[in-house]
């Protein structure tokens, strides 16, 4: 009942920090659905290059990798109205560093200290560009 009652709060105070809270939530996990949508593509299109003879295996990852582009390209029109380009598209490169994981895990690619490195500074660059002054589209 307290939370019903803070949730449709309309007074400056409490409410409206509620909201801000929950926006900021919203557009965090629109930009972890994202990511997690944009590997969700790279497996389906992996698993679609290991083995291109017509049957149901395929035609399931294809179908996989089609709604995981439309999602993408839905996620991406949310993103784009609230951010600028230069500090969305950045988090796109921790694919990077998921998909070297991802390789070792589901088709035992090998994980060299070299791509180890790479994949932490390119997770260290998306950190500083997420620290950067401005975010939001027309501020």
């Amino acid at each position: 009942m307290c939370f019903t009652i803070f949730f449709i709060s309309d007074d400056k105070g409490m409410g409206m920090e509620f909201r801000n809270i929950a926006k900021k939530n919203f557009y965090a996990i629109i930009i972890v659905l994202t990511i997690s949508i944009n590997l969700m593509s790279v497996i389906a299109s992996k698993y679609i290059g290991m083995n291109l003879n017509i049957s149901g295996t395929l035609i399931l990852w294809l179908c996989i990798l089609v709604l995981t582009y439309g999602l993408k390209f839905a996620f991406w029109f949310i993103l784009h109205r609230k951010f600028k380009l230069s500090f969305i598209y950045p988090f796109l490169s921790l694919n990077y560093f998921f998909s070297l994981l991802l390789g070792k895990i589901l088709f035992a690619e090998p994980v060299t200290l070299r791509k180890i490195i790479g994949s932490v500074v390119i997770v260290a660059g998306v950190f500083v560009i997420t620290l950067s002054g401005k975010k939001l589209e027309g501020v």
